[in-house]
């Protein structure tokens, strides 16, 4: 069991970062303004997260937000605020702040419990590097928050809170792809089938998507009279989520995509297609190799993890998968699975 000692001391480490980032704030406030200092309790959240778990990095955020009111918002020396503004920024500070500190704790929990070196430095790499986007988009949205000058009304509130959330769902789409990854390597990956039918499998997958789908066609081509599989749903809607996501970032906006499945004697096959740029012919070996990602002209985002957690699963499942492509004319991912 851990001494009180050590159970203490993350605590009151947690506190003197707090202390040192506010002090900091004092000296700098007058030149970069307090709402430029966010960034840095953030930081400081993300920090005590990585290194000491959920329990301090959510009390580093609760006090952040008491000293970042306290010390550093006028009125001077007081918890009360003179624009009701601020109750709406320090409510996203707090909350962000534990969404933050409870996303990187798992990933800590994780490196922690499976004591893969190589899958240690892999998951720090792909924190610092993936994670900046949202937490600077998070910080941005936080610091207009703040801006006294920016006189925003309800709606414009509304529409940032509304971007930290849509930041907050990103932060979880990444955190949850490197801990199943971290499940997949370390074995304990749990397949439990049932049958389903591949239209619900295939709806539910394109409900998950439908903000990222917008107005765009999706093509679907399923018998009537199709038989059911046999699969882990939750485990299948992964994978075929992040196949259908890939074709949905990598292929022009005016531009279906197409879901089409047959059924032989012995096998299910499903067909996903786009209409993009391709993959060069160097990485299709490579395509679903983990952190590996095809350098494309446009800006994608993205941990080039989905298609390895989606080979992984459909593997799982005693299925494979395969791609199809050629270079300006897109790319047909093809999944087998067999029939029970």
């Amino acid at each position: 069991m851990k001494s009180k000692r050590n159970i203490i001391l993350p605590y009151i480490i947690s506190c003197g970062l707090i202390l040192l980032t506010t002090l900091f704030g004092e000296l700098v406030k007058e030149k970069i303004g307090p709402t430029n200092i966010v960034m840095f309790y953030l930081l400081a959240v993300v920090f005590v997260a990585i290194r000491w778990g959920r329990g301090p990095a959510i009390t580093t955020s609760i006090i952040s937000v008491l000293f970042f009111d306290f010390f550093l918002v006028p009125p001077y020396f007081t918890l009360s605020v003179a624009d009701i503004e601020y109750i709406f920024t320090f409510t996203a500070f707090l909350i962000v702040g534990i969404i933050v500190s409870t996303f990187a704790s798992k990933v800590r929990e994780q490196i922690m419990q499976h004591q893969t070196e190589k899958l240690h430095s892999a998951l720090l790499n792909s924190i610092s590097h993936d994670l900046k986007t949202p937490l600077v988009s998070i910080t941005g949205t936080l610091t207009a928050l703040l801006d006294k000058k920016s006189n925003l009304d309800a709606q414009h509130i509304r529409e940032l809170l509304e971007t930290a959330k849509g930041e907050s769902d990103r932060l979880n789409r990444i955190v949850n792809n490197l801990l199943d990854m971290t499940k997949m390597e370390s074995g304990v990956l749990r397949i439990s089938k049932k049958p389903c039918d591949l239209r619900d499998l295939i709806g539910a997958c394109l409900e998950q998507l439908k903000e990222k789908i917008g107005c765009r066609e999706i093509k679907i081509e399923i018998p009537k009279d199709s038989p059911e599989i046999s699969v882990d749903f939750p485990f299948m809607l992964k994978a075929l989520f992040n196949i259908v996501d890939n074709a949905l970032k990598y292929s022009p906006d005016g531009t279906p995509v197409e879901i089409q499945a047959d059924f032989f004697q012995h096998k299910a096959q499903v067909r996903i297609r786009d209409y993009g740029a391709g993959i060069p012919k160097e990485d299709l070996k490579r395509i679903f190799e983990k952190f590996y990602r095809v350098e494309r002209s446009q800006n994608v985002s993205g941990t080039g993890l989905g298609l390895c957690i989606s080979k992984s699963i459909i593997e799982a499942h005693s299925g494979k998968i395969s791609v199809e492509s050629t270079p300006a004319k897109g790319s047909t991912f093809i999944v087998e699975l067999p029939l029970e």
